[in-house]
């Protein structure tokens, strides 16, 4: 179902400037975060004896940084793209999809980095990084730390070797393929008591993506295995956090639509019982929203007797059930 929303210039200003502000303050934060990853971070100290620290160093990773951003970032985006923009021609869903994959992966890499460097944790492969002088013990009941190293305290390497806990690669991965599993089982319905097995499978194929991603770090030695671990709880949870903040419930019966513009109140855009407008300079006329989709009020351009005597329940009942009609084709609204 084409889907056409035009606002008078005001109100159209009033969004953009509204929503230019997420944008720019989602930009903004990702880039410092991103910046903040070159901070040398804390350095844990370590036994020489620890055998988890002694794995062998990977110099082609399996998933380097390069893939991650295409897996995590792009793929999702082409969905988003695909479906609402080419499919469904609906700019909301477009923009509100977009702006909460935006979100999630700000809100991960913001937490990661964070901890990342706080936590100093050293990775398995640490030592080979490190290359302790030979013979070198722990003093009595005390640790070893980083200045024992005979390689250079200031190269990547060493820098890298203790930011362990927890995985980027993980949490990144999680949050761009989880929030397009929350996208793609909205539109599916997922939780429509019908038990149709294909949307479950779907729905699990981006964390099944997410989850090789994380063991491929623990296969390079790159990662302890919580480290993934606390890394995929990271990325779910602010997938899932961003994707709310848009979609409503995925067992919502409008799960698949995502939530009307931003507005001040439902007064300012949407018109009386009567078909007036309260606000003429925000006004939409009936060519511009098609009401089923986001409100239960009566269409303005209803004349004063219908709009009378239908009742708003009536309207929202129809408006279902023109779009249950025109959407039955979709594989993705079953």
């Amino acid at each position: 179902m084409a889907f056409k929303l035009r606002f008078n210039n005001t109100y159209r200003k009033r969004l953009f400037i509204s929503y230019g502000r997420d944008w720019v303050l989602v930009v903004t934060m990702a880039i410092i975060f991103f910046a903040i990853d070159s901070i040398p971070p804390f350095h844990r100290q370590f036994s020489i004896n620890d055998t988890s620290l002694m794995h062998t160093y990977a110099v082609n990773e399996s998933v380097p940084v390069w893939l991650l951003m295409f897996i995590a970032i792009l793929i999702p985006i082409l969905t988003i793209i695909s479906y609402a923009g080419f499919f469904r021609r609906n700019w909301i869903d477009f923009h509100s999809g977009l702006l909460g994959l935006g979100l999630a992966l700000t809100m991960t890499i913001m937490m990661t980095d964070v901890v990342k460097i706080t936590v100093g944790r050293p990775r398995p492969d640490l030592f080979e990084r490190c290359k302790p002088p030979p013979g070198i013990q722990d003093p009595p009941l005390h640790l070893l730390n980083y200045t024992i190293c005979t390689a250079d305290p200031y190269s990547y390497e060493m820098i890298d070797g203790f930011k362990s806990f927890p995985s980027g690669h993980s949490s990144f991965s999680f949050a761009g393929l989880g929030y397009m599993a929350f996208y793609l089982a909205g539109k599916m319905h997922v939780f429509d008591k019908g038990g149709h097995t294909y949307k479950s499978f779907v729905f699990s194929f981006p964390f099944l993506g997410a989850l090789l991603i994380a063991i491929s770090r623990v296969r390079d030695y790159r990662h302890h295995w919580s480290d993934v671990f606390v890394g995929a709880i990271f990325g779910t949870l602010f997938a899932y956090f961003s994707y709310r903040q848009y979609y409503p419930s995925l067992e919502s019966l409008d799960s698949h639509k995502p939530y009307p513009p931003r507005i001040k109140s439902s007064q300012d855009i949407f018109p009386d019982e009567d078909g007036r407008p309260n606000d003429v300079e925000q006004a939409i006329t009936a060519n511009d929203l098609e009401y089923g989709d986001f409100t239960d009020r009566p269409s303005p351009s209803t004349s004063s007797t219908s709009a009378t005597a239908t009742r708003p329940q009536q309207t929202k009942y129809a408006a279902h059930h023109i779009e249950n009609q025109a959407d039955s084709s979709s594989p993705f609204h079953c």
